[in-house]
């Protein structure tokens, strides 16, 4: 029987989008179980969205994951070639660079693990958010892609699928009391997620015990998907 134990003491970690939600629960939950955190995002002063700048990182991280996002709503035919490039951009592109940036110095040490944010959104077509379904659609196959080229190296890329989880994203919801109420009716567990229920699957899939765990999607929906 293999114990369980989550410790990564020793470990260093860079959690993106680290100021908020998720990210922020990822964060707190890695460093809480012993890993050296860098915190990015705008409010530490690394802007994502700046592409050059972001093309030309190479860091080294035993654990990276991408918690860093946008969602910007209208109609796919209201939707600005704008719009589409800055949902695609920091969404999936970023995703991509940034693993290419981490991923040498975790292929030489032969032991990494990557995290990626995908949705429910990427899985089942959602209204009114195109860019950012797609986006997330693209990082499930990103991680698909990248787990097959370096799984042999010892590094882990996989990615979550949230569903409805209570942050300042699902903030336009849950202030409209009967569209929470309806949207909560349908998810069977019959409540929203709690961010630190997605950062517990990801200390999870960052640990020793995932190290057979590659490639794969995990939603952290409350059986939304499975309905």
């Amino acid at each position: 029987m293999i114990p369980i134990e989550l410790n990564f003491t020793g470990k260093s970690a860079v959690v993106t989008g680290a100021s908020r939600g998720i990210g922020l629960a990822v964060a707190d939950a890695l460093e809480a179980a012993g890993a050296s955190v860098s915190r990015w995002s705008r409010a530490t002063g690394v802007d994502l969205a700046d592409r050059e700048r972001r093309r030309a990182l190479s860091f080294e991280a035993d654990l990276f994951v991408h918690c860093a996002g946008n969602q910007e709503s209208a109609p796919a035919l209201e939707y600005s070639a704008a719009t589409w490039d800055r949902e695609l951009d920091l969404n999936l592109t970023a995703a991509f660079d940034l693993a290419r940036a981490v991923a040498p110095s975790m292929l030489r040490k032969r032991w990494g693990r990557i995290v990626f944010m995908s949705s429910i959104a990427g899985i089942q077509g959602t209204r009114g958010i195109v860019g950012y379904s797609v986006a997330k659609a693209g990082i499930v196959e990103l991680t698909k892609c990248l787990s097959n080229e370096w799984a042999a190296d010892g590094v882990t890329v996989n990615c979550l699928a949230p569903g409805y989880i209570d942050t300042e994203m699902l903030r336009p919801l849950t202030s409209d009391e009967a569209r929470s109420a309806t949207t909560k009716g349908r998810i069977p567990a019959g409540r929203f997620g709690d961010p630190r229920e997605v950062a517990a699957a990801v200390v999870f899939l960052c640990s020793e015990h995932a190290r057979y765990i590659t490639g794969a999607v995990l939603p952290v929906d409350g059986g939304w998907l499975g309905r």
